[in-house]
């Protein structure tokens, strides 16, 4: 292995989580709501559980806005993830989940009675983070046959790109970095920049509109690469699979 290779994959290594344990939750469980919390849902799992009830929690808007959606794997996502999200939040505040209100802040960033929750899905998997401070979460499935040279220069910056390498060393190294800005955009409650390529993501704690986050990135499987940002009082995660 060339030495730039033996470097890229000890970047990795630095970035990359393996070690997080992941645990069963099953619903009624107790919730800390002074933790952070990321759930792991299976969309082709878990739809036939909740298509039978969907009318009973998700509001009209969203019901609407499912039955818009033609692409059915699309519908089914969006399903699961506003049920299960309805779910998680009525535990945490003690409510049924049709009766979570959601209030939307600057760049439509939505809270619910102060608990702060974001949530991003690809393939099979949706992820679902909720804290008591902002927090984002991005999940990208793994596409080894993705150019990903084309958008560089306007995303990434120098080290970055560097780190990334080439499309014949590993399309890990795009993934890691790609979850990274999302996670962090959407902690900060921007979402979306014309400026990725100014926003370096190489490092643990990041500053971003005068916070300071924690980044930590982890593989779902082996195909599957996610980000999630916190602020540094969210030391301790706790990672869960949704039965």
């Amino acid at each position: 292995m060339s030495k730039l290779n033996q470097n890229q994959h000890q970047m990795i290594d630095t970035l990359l989580s393996y070690d997080f344990a992941w645990k069963s939750y099953a619903t009624g469980q107790t919730l800390a709501t002074d933790k952070t919390h990321i759930f792991r849902i299976s969309v082709d799992h878990h739809f036939p559980k909740v298509k039978r009830a969907v009318e009973e929690v998700l509001s009209d808007r969203e019901l609407e806005k499912a039955g818009r959606m033609f692409i059915q794997k699309d519908k089914e996502r969006y399903i699961v993830s506003k049920f299960c999200l309805r779910t998680i939040l009525g535990l945490c505040l003690e409510v049924p989940p049709n009766e979570v209100n959601f209030i939307f802040h600057e760049h439509k960033k939505p809270t619910a009675n102060g608990i702060e929750f974001n949530i991003s899905h690809t393939g099979d998997y949706v992820l679902i983070a909720v804290s008591p401070t902002p927090v984002g979460i991005d999940i990208e499935h793994l596409n080894r046959d993705f150019d990903f040279k084309s958008i560089l220069d306007i995303t990434f910056s120098k080290k970055e790109i560097d780190y990334i390498g080439d499309k014949d060393i590993d399309p890990t190294n795009f993934y890691v970095m790609w979850t990274r800005k999302e996670a962090l955009l959407k902690a900060s409650g921007e979402g979306v920049s014309d400026n990725l390529h100014l926003i370096e993501c190489l490092d643990e704690h990041l500053e971003y509109h005068k916070k300071v986050f924690k980044m930590r990135t982890f593989m779902i499987e082996e195909n599957y690469v996610a980000s999630i940002a916190t602020t540094l009082e969210q030391k301790e995660l706790l990672f869960w699979n949704w039965i």
